[in-house]
């Protein structure tokens, strides 16, 4: 059985985010994919907790971190929503760009853990993700207007990163395929 308390906590950050959790959902917003796909996962390890009394300790880990990794994503979604002057529209409109943020940060972290890449070429390619990070997260204000080309070359350099380490899996698209493969 997974800990009650660390599951009453998640219930009671589910339901203290509500709003923001429903609006996500509701106008299928891409930032829905770092909350509603963990949100599903983590009813539905609760549940097969409840179903066997015996559940392992892999299983609470797997909870822990989906809590973890859930009330990150919130709370810097909540960061940018002020940053946006509580915009719900303006924050649909940066949304991807948001998602690129989520996506570079974790990439990032996940390529410095991986020991068979030449050094050289990962300080290479997490400085690339560092400038890629530094020009959206200056970027998402109200009222932005973008130099196209500017954000055309940070969007390629995004997608090359993104293509070049596919096979890195990161946390929400790893929620997403869990909740695919059990069907909820």
């Amino acid at each position: 059985m997974i800990n009650p308390s660390l599951y009453n906590d998640f219930i009671n950050y589910v339901n203290e985010n509500h709003q923001l959790i429903t609006y996500l959902d509701e106008s299928q917003s891409v930032l829905n994919d770092y909350v509603g796909h963990i949100i599903k996962a983590l009813y539905y390890l609760n549940k097969i907790s409840e179903e066997d009394e015996d559940v392992n300790k892999e299983i609470e880990d797997v909870f822990q971190f989906g809590v973890n990794y859930l009330f990150e994503n919130i709370e810097q979604i909540k960061l940018y929503l002020r940053q946006l002057n509580n915009d719900y529209q303006l924050l649909d409109k940066m949304a991807f760009y948001i998602k690129v943020v989520f996506d570079l940060e974790e990439l990032k972290l996940e390529i410095d853990k991986v020991s068979d890449i030449d050094q050289d070429e990962k300080e290479r390619d997490i400085k690339i993700i560092d400038e890629i990070l530094e020009f959206f997260e200056e970027n998402i204000v109200p009222d932005v207007t973008f130099n196209e080309l500017e954000l055309d070359n940070y969007l390629r350099s995004y997608y090359d990163m993104i293509d070049k380490y596919r096979d890195i899996p990161l946390t929400a698209e790893a929620f997403m395929e869990y909740c695919a493969s059990y069907g909820i």
